[in-house]
């Protein structure tokens, strides 16, 4: 897109404030002003667009999803990892990272290569802006180790180290166990490159998890799964990763919000305790969003999703294995179910994780920004159309 176009909703909401009868100039694929259609300059030469009751937000975020429509971003295929970046546009989602799971450190390395690949091919509209790579694995406790196979659990070796940091410049995020072996050294070296570090899949105990964040640790991934909570050793409590992530100021969390990972009273009170600026919503997706009930694969591991549940589960039902939700359907539970407010939902939803992992160009709508946005009918908050780079997506 290379014109002038002016789109104008009755609620236009930017990720920080909610403006009535708002307005929005897009300037080919960037954000040229926002404010109230009455008090915005339009130029003769805009194409206006009355998008009447809808509420225009940026395009949402998601800095965790792993599948979609029966690719895994671990396939090892940059094709796979288009294909979920397409699912995910077709739902609202603008901008995500693409997650890899815990496998054997050759496929790893290959799906790293992918998603880089997949990044350097991809056409503008083409699929869910990917903003770099998320390492989940293969670095987890045992014990918390949910969805990730075991036997794939490797150590942090100084030669697995270096290859991983070899990868840097496009890693967008960790997710490692901060009590493990190695770890800090790789933690410190991760944030000197830029690296989003995330506690995760972690047994640590509060003064590990403190250490951690002395290293450069500043994120935990899917509060309350995978992680460490109060126990009891000896005759004294001691915290745990959990406890750390709702009360220190230097970690931001995420949850997700899909209604089967957390009940509505722990995600109220993960948002109390942290604030719409420090915790975000995230799909935690793996192949089967999109497709619904079936038999699948992740991290090594046989996965089912029966009829009448929105969740992917072990084939032994002992853990959830995933979501097959998307950040809309999280973004709609935690108005309508949790009773978090719109305004504070968006902002979980898009200029939050977007500022978590470094990104001031997406999430929001401001000027300079990509040009990517959601309309939500104000009945639903289900996505209406979808912009990605000033052009509509066919959803």
């Amino acid at each position: 897109m290379t014109g002038m176009q002016a789109f104008l909703a009755e609620r236009v909401i930017t990720g920080e404030r909610i403006i009535p009868a708002g307005a929005v100039l897009v300037q080919g694929e960037r954000i040229l002003a926002v404010g109230r259609a009455a008090e915005l300059a339009m130029p003769a030469e805009a194409e206006c667009c009355d998008l009447g009751d809808g509420i225009l937000c940026p395009g949402l975020v998601d800095i965790h999803a792993h599948g979609g429509d029966g690719a895994d971003c671990t396939d090892g295929t940059p094709e796979a990892v288009l294909t979920v970046a397409r699912r995910h546009l077709r739902a609202g989602t603008t901008s995500l990272l693409p997650t890899t799971a815990t496998a054997p450190l050759e496929e790893i390395w290959r799906a790293f290569d992918s998603i880089i690949a997949a990044r350097a091919e991809q056409k503008s509209g083409d699929g869910a802006r990917l903003l770099g790579i998320h390492s989940e694995g293969n670095w987890f406790a045992v014990a918390q180790r949910g969805a990730h196979a075991a036997e794939l659990l490797t150590p942090a070796t100084p030669e697995v180290q270096e290859r991983l940091l070899s990868y840097a410049a496009h890693l967008a995020r960790v997710t490692l166990a901060p009590e493990l072996e190695g770890a800090l050294n790789l933690i410190r070296a991760l944030a000197a490159k830029g690296v989003l570090v995330s506690g995760g899949h972690s047994d640590a105990l509060y003064a590990e998890v403190c250490r951690a964040m002395e290293a450069g640790m500043r994120h935990l991934t899917h509060l309350w799964s995978g992680m460490s909570v109060m126990r009891r050793i000896g005759p004294k409590r001691y915290s745990g990763m959990l406890e750390a992530g709702l009360i220190e100021e230097g970690l931001t969390g995420e949850i997700i919000a899909d209604g089967y990972h957390l009940p509505s009273s722990l995600m109220k009170m993960a948002y109390r305790l942290k604030g719409p600026e420090k915790l975000c919503l995230v799909s935690d997706a793996m192949q089967a969003s999109g497709l619904g009930p079936g038999e699948y694969g992740i991290g090594g591991l046989r996965v089912v999703v029966e009829p009448g549940y929105d969740v992917a589960m072990l084939a032994d039902r002992t853990s959830f294995a995933g979501s097959i939700s998307t950040m809309a359907q999280c973004l709609q539970h935690v108005v309508q179910e949790v009773g978090i407010s719109l305004l504070d939902a968006v902002r979980m939803s898009t200029l939050t994780p977007a500022r978590i992992i470094g990104r001031d160009d997406v999430g929001r709508i401001a000027p300079g920004a990509w040009a990517d946005l959601v309309v939500l009918a104000p009945d639903t908050m289900a996505p209406r159309r979808v912009m990605i780079g000033g052009g509509w997506v066919n959803t």
